[in-house]
């Protein structure tokens, strides 16, 4: 068991020592003439400090590890994993007229997302820099724009102040629908049922024959109508209804169904958060608080005294998976968030850690779409 034991001690300390030996070797080689550079002294140097068991990562490994290291607004904080990989990104936008006393940017600055508004470029990848940067430190995924809204060309929302990354919850689904809506035609449908009829008679006589019923079909509806209208107005009921009863027979009112638009899309979330550590305690708290902060609007304290409201933060969702957006799934135009739930503890018996916080959490939120969908939106994946 020693033997084997000393053997596999062997097998790991070879690397080690291989580059020791080589930065040894560099070293000697620029004794003798040959010249090294400062990267490789650097190398050495460090190589003589580590122990043989430690393995760095590469950055390309840390980067597909967690390409959303910039971040500490993420659950859980191994999110982006290869066990994981599948996760939904939260972009909250300001409204650009919110006033001098909206607190976006130092929302943006206390949950450690920019330390200036513009301006300077960001820092390497896991600093804060420019707010503008927001995007570019989150995957870069590409800007929601809407174009069947009035509005389309004057945007209210476009400024990134904040970025959230959660695990893609089981049952994530997307509903479509149109509506339509009955009414009855009456006449009108009568009439449209004759010019029909008569268009499609094999002769001139059976077109004559089709006019003069519908036009006697739509007189007596027009009778019909007039005496149940008149019947009602004097208080004496409707005789054609009573009529109509007595032999067991209704009025056809030709309804049909008249197509009124597309449904506005809702999508609900509903996330399970169980903090390991505090530091994944203090993410699911700074995670409640921006989604409770961007939902609710300012209140414009200056010419109307409180009297307006300015609109709440707007909010993009991607979804993704690892790193880059998830082309399987549909896209979504840019939401406001209409509904928020959040159960501390929902345990059948409230448990908490010793300085009073939960030690779990259910949240649910549901979008409201603010764009309606057409052919041309689903085309481009929605």
């Amino acid at each position: 068991m020693l033997k084997r034991a000393a053997t596999h001690i062997k097998k790991l300390s070879t690397p080690f020592f291989n580059d020791i030996t080589g930065a040894v070797s560099g070293i000697s080689n620029a004794l003798s003439g040959q010249q090294v550079s400062s990267q490789e002294g650097k190398v050495a140097a460090e190589l003589l400090k580590k122990s043989p068991f430690e393995v760095n990562d590469s950055p390309q490994e840390k980067m597909k590890r967690d390409p959303l290291s910039f971040s500490q607004i993420q659950y859980p904080l191994d999110l982006t994993d290869e066990q994981l990989g599948h996760y939904i990104i939260f972009y909250s936008l300001k409204n650009k007229f919110s006033g001098k006393n909206n607190k976006d940017f130092a929302v943006a600055q206390k949950m450690g997302f920019a330390t200036d508004k513009g301006g300077k470029q960001a820092g390497p990848h896991g600093t804060a820099g420019s707010i503008n940067d927001i995007r570019k430190q989150t995957g870069n995924f590409k800007e929601v724009k809407t174009d069947n809204s009035v509005l389309s060309k004057l945007p209210t929302h476009t400024q990134v102040t904040s970025a959230i990354a959660l695990y893609m919850p089981a049952g994530t689904k997307v509903s479509y629908g149109a509506n339509y809506e009955a009414e009855a035609t009456n006449m009108a449908g009568q009439i449209a049922r004759t010019i029909g009829n008569a268009r499609t008679a094999s002769d001139k006589t059976q077109m004559a024959m089709e006019i003069a019923k519908g036009a006697a079909t739509s007189v007596g509806d027009f009778g019909k109508k007039a005496l149940g209208e008149l019947g009602n107005a004097i208080g004496a009921g409707d005789p054609v209804q009573l009529v109509s009863k007595a032999f067991g027979v209704a009025i056809n009112p030709n309804e049909e169904q008249f197509y009124q638009g597309p449904s506005f899309r809702e999508f609900t979330y509903a996330f399970d958060f169980h903090p390991r550590s505090q530091k994944e305690l203090e993410a699911v708290q700074n995670i409640i608080f921006l989604f409770k902060y961007h939902m609710h609007p300012d209140l414009d304290l200056g010419i109307t005294g409180g009297r307006l409201f300015k609109v709440p933060s707007e909010f993009e969702i991607h979804y993704a998976h690892l790193g880059g957006p998830n082309e399987y799934m549909n896209k979504i135009s840019k939401c406001a968030l209409k509904a928020m739930d959040v159960n501390f503890g929902p345990e059948a018996q409230f448990s908490a850690f010793e300085d009073g916080a939960p030690v779990s959490y259910k949240m649910s939120l549901t979008f409201q779409e603010l764009e309606l969908m057409t052919k041309q939106k689903i085309y481009e994946g929605h």
